[in-house]
């Protein structure tokens, strides 16, 4: 056999290797999301620290309702009521300080994610989390000022400030 041949023989292994333990691991983590959206709390990561939400106390806090343009596949939008809590509420609930942070980035159990500025995030007419008790919950990232919903986050299991 020519060196070249063992060469890609070996390298397709080690492909079929990583692939293999790739697809364990998020094997995992799809069960752990899974777990976190049955048990319905989200977490909110600063730094190395991890603060969860559950679902109780999310609803201890005063929702405000907004309206906002929701938008589904090939259907114009259509303004609709939701309540929810600003996210910057949350934030000062918890005791986070979110002063040296560039940017929040709210990730979904499907791994879907969204990055937004701090300053759009903190923004309390702009940046709510709701509880959503459909398909499509428990939490969500709702932005009000999207006029197409594009870049709302459903299943949002979890908030990084970084």
């Amino acid at each position: 056999m020519k060196k070249s041949t063992i060469a890609v023989i070996a390298i397709l292994v080690v492909l079929a290797i990583g692939v293999a333990v790739l697809a364990v691991l998020n094997s995992q983590n799809a069960e752990e999301k899974k777990q976190q959206l049955a048990d319905e709390y989200l977490y909110i990561h600063v730094g190395g620290v991890e603060y969860k939400i559950t679902l109780e106390e999310f609803l201890s806090f005063e929702q405000q309702e907004f309206e906002a343009n929701y938008k589904k596949n090939n259907l114009a939008p259509e303004s609709r009521t939701f309540a929810g809590v600003p996210f910057a509420e949350i934030l000062r609930a918890k005791g986070i300080a979110p002063a040296g942070f560039g940017s929040a980035v709210f990730a979904a159990a499907d791994s879907y994610a969204q990055a937004l500025s701090m300053a759009d995030a903190l923004d309390e007419e702009n940046c709510f989390i709701v509880y959503d008790d459909g398909a499509d919950g428990p939490f969500r990232m709702i932005l009000p000022k999207d006029q197409f919903s594009q870049r709302w986050v459903k299943l949002l299991t979890d908030i990084t400030l970084k």
